[in-house]
C-alpha cells in the first residue's frame, strides 16, 4: 500500500471545514477533521481500472469537490487494491483518476458501500473535548514525536486575553497533561480562526483570496489563513522541527499573531512574520518548548535561510536568465544562546519548507512538480506576509519586484515527504 507521510487540506476541498466569522468551535472542527476523522464523505457510483494507463476512474456525482494531489482514502470495495489511501492525478464534473499500487483483482469495482473521503492525517489523536466550552486537546501519535498536547480553547472572541474583536483562538501546548482543566503549560500563542471583516475589494488582487490551508507530516502543522482587512496570510506553525540535540525532548514548536491587533483597520500589523529570516520583528510570537539546556522555560527563535526573507532574496523573475529558483538548503531554527540575546546557536530544521529565492505572485496556490532541481516532488506554494505594515492594492507584476515588507511573498511546502 502506498505511504502518504504528508497530508494537505485546503478551504477549496469540497467538503471541507467553513471558517465563518465568529462561531465558537469552527476551528476546533476543522482541526479534528484534517488531522483525524476526515471529511467529504460521499458514496462512489463504480470504479474500473484501465490497464493500458494504470489509473482506476471514480464515478461520483457531481460537484464532488476533490482536487487533483488530494490524498483520499477509498473502502468498501470487494477488491483489495481499490481501498485504502490515494493520491488524485486528475478530475472531472463527476470523475476522479488515481494510479493504485498495484491492478486490482477485477477490472470493474463491486460492494455493496464504497464510499471516499479527503484521507485525514491519522498521525494525531484527539484526547479530550468538551463542546460546552469549546476546548479540545490532541497531539501527535508518531513514534519519534515529543510528548507535547496542545490544547485548543476556541470559545467566546471576546475573551478578557483577546483585546480586539478578531475570533482569535488559544493554542496552548502542555508538557504534563491529564485532561482539559489539569496540566502543566509550557507556551501558548494566538491563531487566527475565522475570515472576519474580509474586505472583498481585495479579492481582485493575487494575494486576496478567502481561504485556509493546512499540511502536516504527523509531527508537525502549518496552517495558512488569510484574514484581516486586507485579506492576506500567515503562516502558523505547531509541533516537532527537526532538532540537531541527540534525545531532545522538547523540540516542539509554536508560533502565533499578536491577538491585540485589530483585524478591521489596514494600519494594523495583525499579520505574523513567519517569513521573515534572521531576524524577527516580535520574538514572543515565536517560541520553542525549552531552550537546548532542557531547563524548563520557552525559548524564542529565529529562521535562517538565503536572505532577509522567503522568497525575497533577489527580483523576480532573476534578471539574468528570467529563471525562477528555489534553495536546495534547509531553513534552520536559531535559538538564543544562554546569556545572549544573540541567536547563536542551531537547534534544527523547519522541515518541508522550501524556499522560493524570488517571488512569482502568479504561483500562489499552484502545485508544480517540475521545479528545477526538485523534479517529480509535488510542491505547493503560496503567498504570505513576512510582515505586513500597510495596504498593498497593486496588482501590477512589475512592482511585486521590490524587496520590501508591503507584500505577501511567496513560500513553498513538499506535499510528499519532508525527509
Amino acid at each position: 500500500m502506498a505511504d502518504f507521510p504528508v497530508k494537505w487540506f485546503s478551504s477549496d476541498m469540497g467538503g471541507a471545514p467553513v471558517l465563518s466569522d465568529k462561531t465558537p468551535g469552527e476551528m476546533i472542527a476543522l482541526m479534528k477533521a484534517c488531522l483525524s476523522t476526515g471529511f467529504n464523505l460521499m458514496p462512489i457510483d463504480g470504479m474500473e481500472f484501465d490497464s493500458g494507463t494504470g489509473l482506476a476512474t471514480v464515478n461520483l456525482s457531481t460537484g464532488h469537490g476533490f482536487l487533483p494531489w488530494q490524498v483520499i482514502e477509498i473502502s468498501g470495495a470487494d477488491q483489495a487494491g481499490y481501498n485504502g489511501e490515494h493520491r488524485v492525478v486528475s478530475v472531472g464534473t463527476g470523475w476522479l483518476t488515481f494510479a493504485p499500487d498495484a491492478a486490482p483483482s477485477a477490472g470493474a469495482a463491486t460492494g455493496e458501500s464504497m464510499e471516499i473521503k479527503a484521507s485525514p492525517s491519522k498521525s494525531w489523536e484527539f484526547i479530550d473535548e468538551d463542546a460546552a466550552t469549546y476546548q479540545a486537546s490532541f497531539r501527535s501519535t508518531m513514534p519519534d514525536a515529543t510528548d507535547h498536547v496542545v490544547i485548543m480553547t476556541d470559545d467566546d472572541p471576546t475573551n478578557s486575553d483577546v483585546t480586539s474583536t478578531a475570533d482569535c483562538v488559544k493554542m496552548t501546548v502542555a508538557e504534563i497533561y491529564t485532561d482539559l482543566s489539569d496540566y502543566q503549560e509550557s507556551m501558548s500563542q494566538w491563531w487566527p480562526a475565522s475570515h472576519r471583516y474580509w474586505d472583498e475589494r481585495y479579492a481582485k488582487y493575487v494575494y486576496g483570496k478567502k481561504d485556509w490551508t493546512l499540511i502536516t507530516n504527523g509531527r508537525l502543522v502549518y496552517f495558512a489563513l488569510s484574514y484581516g482587512a486586507t485579506g492576506k496570510r500567515a503562516i502558523m506553525v505547531l509541533g516537532n522541527f527537526d532538532s540537531v540535540r541527540p534525545a531532545d525532548a522538547h523540540h516542539f514548536i509554536l508560533n502565533g499573531i499578536n491577538g491585540s491587533a485589530g483585524w478591521s483597520s489596514t494600519s494594523y500589523d495583525m499579520y505574523n512574520d513567519f517569513l521573515r529570516l534572521e531576524a524577527s520583528d516580535d520574538e514572543e510570537l515565536r517560541k520553542i518548548s525549552r531552550k537546548y539546556s532542557q531547563v524548563p522555560e520557552s525559548v524564542s527563535f529565529n529562521l535562517l535561510g538565503y536572505g532577509k526573507k522567503i522568497g525575497g532574496a533577489f527580483s523576480a523573475p532573476n534578471p539574468a536568465d528570467n529563471g525562477f529558483y528555489v534553495a536546495s538548503g534547509k531553513i534552520g531554527v536559531l535559538e538564543e544562546i544562554q546569556g545572549s540575546t544573540a541567536y547563536q546557536t542551531l537547534r534544527g530544521y523547519m522541515p518541508g519548507i522550501v524556499q522560493p529565492l524570488c517571488t512569482v505572485p502568479f504561483y500562489d496556490m499552484q502545485i508544480l512538480d517540475d521545479v528545477p532541481s526538485l523534479e517529480g516532488r509535488p510542491v505547493l506554494f503560496m503567498l504570505a506576509t513576512a510582515k505586513d505594515q500597510g495596504q498593498y492594492e497593486s496588482g501590477s507584476f512589475t512592482e511585486w519586484t521590490t524587496i520590501s515588507n508591503y507584500h505577501p511573498y511567496l513560500i513553498g511546502f513538499h506535499l510528499d515527504h519532508w525527509s
